[in-house]
């Protein structure tokens, strides 16, 4: 992806705000809330923690927040290192609740997923509250 003045970033798991996890305090030191938006994949349970993948389906979709980030900060070494080997920070296209299209950075599941549970929602918050 093309230097951004300030890069964005798509969080739909453990980064989420209301998920509460101490990494988050990156996200909100080092950003700037944007929005919620939506990315074209689906969503998997991985125990302790959501990966999405990409799909080609359109009526696939993971729900997220999107951060604009300050550039020139380690917010982005300490985020891979969160995230470890099992996923890899991608480009890709957001769609914005309010109607825009944007590039943004996502952290995709890089594993196998056909023996994962999928979470059909793609809202992990949602999933987090079923009973």
């Amino acid at each position: 992806m093309p230097a951004q003045k300030n890069p964005r970033l798509f969080v739909y798991g453990t980064l989420r705000k209301q998920v509460k996890h101490p990494t988050h305090q990156i996200l909100a030191r080092h950003g700037s809330y944007i929005g919620m938006g939506v990315f074209q994949g689906r969503l998997y349970n991985l125990g302790r923690y959501p990966g999405a993948v990409a799909s080609a389906e359109k009526s696939d979709r993971v729900i997220g927040e999107v951060y604009e980030l300050e550039r020139n900060t380690q917010a982005f070494e300490i985020l891979d290192d969160y995230e470890g080997r099992l996923f890899s920070r991608e480009p890709t296209t957001i769609f914005l609740d309010a109607g825009e299209t944007i590039t943004s950075w996502i952290y995709l599941y890089r594993g196998v997923v056909e023996e994962r549970r999928r979470i059909v929602s793609g809202d992990y918050l949602a999933y987090l509250d079923q009973p």
